[in-house]
């Protein structure tokens, strides 16, 4: 009685532990079979220099292996500029670029579409008074957002696996 009156928190700290570390196993294997999943994926080859930053960022979150292709990524990244703000005394413009990439995951076996998905992304550029200046800072706002749009489109996948561990 005396040892579980002085042991009692170590115990219990013992305890919960335990049970925290199953649940923690569970959770990852969930996680290893989206992950294979998502590494199985092949994303269409790219035509321009935004599609190529999307296409090696995707590939390189995803870890794709060449040599599983169950699922096929096509998608299409759209870009739009709209002028926000114009200083005439500085020669200064803000510009609004907008990028909006929609997605299609495909089976390759059976060709059929499983999920499909938009998302779009905004990044204000061009604070500076060089007329060069401004479209390299617009080309970089492009190069980031579709980088990023990368990102969310292997987020947005994983959500899809984790949801639907069976497709």
């Amino acid at each position: 009685m005396l040892w579980a009156k002085k042991y009692f928190y170590l115990t219990l700290c013992c305890i919960i532990l335990f049970l925290t570390s199953c649940i923690g196993a569970s959770e990852t294997g969930n996680d290893v079979l989206v992950k294979d999943k998502i590494s199985q994926i092949t994303a269409k080859n790219p035509k321009s220099h935004i599609e190529l930053l999307f296409y090696k960022q995707f590939h390189h979150v995803a870890r794709n292996s060449p040599m599983s292709e169950s699922y096929k990524l096509t998608y299409s990244l759209d870009v739009s500029n709209t002028q926000t703000l114009s200083v005439t005394q500085n020669s200064s413009n803000l510009k609004n670029t907008s990028v909006t990439v929609k997605f299609e995951l495909e089976d390759s076996r059976t060709g059929q579409s499983i999920h499909q998905g938009k998302i779009r992304s905004e990044a204000t550029s061009g604070a500076v008074s060089g007329l060069y200046a401004q479209e390299q800072s617009e080309k970089f706002a492009q190069e980031r957002l579709a980088i990023l749009l990368a990102q969310r489109v292997y987020q947005n996948l994983y959500l899809y696996f984790l949801e639907n561990p069976d497709s």
